[in-house]
C-alpha cells in the first residue's frame, strides 16, 4: 500500500499527561477511520502517530492507488489526470475531515495550532510529474533533442522515486497514464546517470509534497514517538459524493 493521504498537524504550545495522549490518540484513530470510510469508501489503512513535546500528530491513510480501487478508469492519459486530480482532492478533504475534531478535542484554542498541512503524498507528487511532462511536450519545439532527452532522464528519475514501492500492475498503470503523443513512452526514456539518479531520488523522499508546492517549510527533527496505532478501514458500499476538483483547487 502507499499513502494517499495525510493530515500533519503541530500544536503549540501543549501539555498532556501520557493518559491524555493516548485518550487523544484513540480518538483520532475513531476519527480517521470514520473519514476514511466516507471518502475512500473503506479498503485503506490508517495510522496516527503523535511525537513527543508540543504534539506533533500524523495522520495517514494508505491504500492501492489505482488498481481495483475507486480510482481504476485509466485508460488514457485524461483518464490519469481525472484519478489524480481526485485522489489529491480526497487527500485535502480527509486531512480536512480530521484536523477540525482532533483540535476540538485536544481543547486548545484556534492560535495554538502552530501548523496544520494537507499533505497530498504519493497522489501529490503523481500530479508534480504529470505536470512537468506537460510542460516538457509544450516546450518540445524549443528545446534541443539533447535537452529533451535530458529532462526526460530527469523525470524517470522521478518516476522511479515515486513508483519504487508500488505494484506491478500500478506502475503499469501510471506509465499509461504517462505517455505523450509528441514524447517517446517511459519504457524508453533514457536513464540517468547513477549518481545523479540517487541525488534525484534522495531529494525527492527528503520532503513531502504540501498543499502549497512552494512551501519552504524546513525538516523538522522527529522527536520520540509516544502514541502510534494502525487500523484497517472495512470496504462500505457507499461513499461520500467527490466534490469537483480541479488544478485550480489543488495549487489554492
Amino acid at each position: 500500500m502507499t499513502q494517499l493521504a495525510q493530515a500533519y498537524i503541530h500544536l503549540r504550545p501543549y501539555s498532556a499527561s501520557k493518559t491524555e495522549i493516548q485518550s487523544l490518540g484513540r480518538y483520532a484513530r475513531r476519527v480517521a477511520i470514520e473519514a476514511a470510510a466516507e471518502i475512500y469508501g473503506g479498503g485503506v489503512e490508517i495510522e496516527v502517530q503523535i511525537e513527543e513535546g508540543s504534539l506533533i500528530t500524523r495522520i495517514t491513510v494508505a491504500g492501492m492507488l489505482f488498481v481495483g480501487g475507486a480510482y481504476s478508469h485509466i485508460a488514457d492519459y485524461k483518464g490519469f489526470k481525472e484519478s489524480v486530480v481526485e485522489l489529491c482532492g480526497d487527500a485535502k478533504e480527509f486531512a480536512v475531515d480530521v484536523c477540525g475534531p482532533f483540535v476540538n478535542k485536544a481543547g486548545v484554542p484556534e492560535e495554538d495550532v502552530y501548523r496544520f498541512e494537507r499533505r497530498l503524498k504519493t497522489p501529490g507528487k503523481l500530479y508534480r510529474l504529470s505536470k512537468r511532462l506537460d510542460k516538457l511536450e509544450h516546450s518540445i519545439n524549443e528545446l534541443s533533442p539533447r535537452d529533451v532527452q535530458k529532462e526526460l532522464a530527469k523525470i524517470r528519475a522521478q518516476l522511479e522515486s515515486v513508483t519504487k514501492d508500488l505494484s506491478a500492475a500500478e506502475k503499469s498503470q501510471i506509465e499509461i497514464g504517462l505517455r505523450r503523443p509528441k514524447l517517446p513512452p517511459p519504457e524508453r526514456w533514457p536513464i540517468s546517470e547513477p549518481l545523479k539518479a540517487a541525488v534525484q531520488r534522495s531529494r525527492e523522499e527528503e520532503v513531502d509534497l504540501f498543499e502549497d508546492e512552494g512551501s519552504d517549510i524546513a525538516i523538522e527533527h522527529r522527536r520520540r514517538v509516544v502514541f502510534k496505532e494502525r487500523a484497517s478501514v472495512p470496504r462500505r458500499k457507499r461513499r461520500r459524493k467527490r466534490r469537483g476538483v480541479g488544478d485550480a483547487d489543488l495549487l489554492s
